[in-house]
């Protein structure tokens, strides 16, 4: 099996992505998750405002790999933390997190179809193991005080993130600088999050910073930084092998949410038994052999 500098981009942003994911779960306890998304979003943007000019990222000439990052950035993270958060809130983030990591199977076969990409037959059974763990998770909707309908929430979370892989991918190709790329996109989310919680949230936004703000200050800086190695690893990496390591970000949250919220949700054998799956399978999905 061939390790490379990708696939250390792709497990870097998987444990970015766990961090931030259990840390948005205890802002979203006082905090509207609209709200909580434009939050992280502005500490993302923030961010990369003043690592730009730290590292003199440069931007290249506009085209349309601008827009291809910009698409990329509003379905993920934009629409992305919308869905996941409200997730989040429904059902806790033990469980929405395997849930959305089925974008693995989204990406793969959009991947194929638009990128030409040609996984092999482990690979694929790869995919086979992440939609039995996610079978796994959600088996279990009978215990505690979810409904298996809130699963629509992670599982469009899931949707949006495979769609954008292949735009970020797309873009990506033509920024020399990850970091220059990685901006566009985070400010394109933050504009339409943005506008949409000024539109719906107006009347909620200062009284969910002021419950909440320091949890997403921190999610969004931690999940900022892991768009950059996110970027870096679909840069360097196959979509369908890139983005099932990037997913296996559940297994590191349910490992979190069993010390650090075993009060908050009502975590059973099967939320643990399903990550393993997920993550097994997103390991078999990158395996190359040769």
């Amino acid at each position: 099996m061939l390790i490379d500098v990708a696939l250390l981009f792709a497990l870097g942003a998987s444990l970015a992505y766990a961090f931030a994911d259990v840390t948005a779960r205890f802002g979203l306890h006082r905090a509207d998750p609209v709200v909580g998304a434009m939050m992280a979003l502005t500490a993302s943007v923030v961010m990369f405002l003043v690592i730009i000019p730290a590292s003199g990222a440069e931007f290249p000439a506009f085209g349309a790999h601008y827009l291809w990052m910009a698409a990329g950035g509003v379905c993920n993270p934009g629409l992305f933390f919308v869905l996941f958060f409200i997730g989040i809130s429904r059902i806790g983030v033990s469980r929405a997190a395997p849930i959305k990591g089925s974008s693995a199977i989204f990406a793969a076969l959009l991947a194929m179809v638009f990128l030409g990409e040609e996984p092999t037959w482990y690979n694929l059974g790869g995919i086979l193991l992440v939609v039995g763990g996610i079978g796994v998770i959600s088996s279990g909707a009978g215990e505690g005080r979810w409904s298996r309908v809130d699963m629509l929430w992670p599982l469009g979370a899931a949707v949006v993130a495979a769609i954008a892989a292949l735009c970020w991918r797309t873009g990506i190709q033509e920024f020399p600088d990850t970091v220059a790329g990685t901006a566009v996109a985070i400010f394109s989310a933050l504009v339409v999050v943005g506008a949409y919680t000024l539109a719906v949230r107006r009347d909620r936004i200062l009284e969910n910073v002021r419950a909440s703000w320091q949890f997403f200050i921190v999610a969004g800086a931690i999940e900022g930084f892991g768009k950059f190695l996110y970027a870096g690893a679909l840069q360097l990496g196959e979509v369908y092998r890139m983005l099932p390591v990037i997913q296996t970000s559940p297994l590191f949250v349910v490992l979190l949410s069993l010390v650090v919220l075993r009060r908050a949700e009502r975590i059973t054998w099967r939320v643990p038994a399903g990550a393993v799956l997920t993550v097994g399978g997103a390991i078999l999905v990158n395996v190359r052999f040769g």
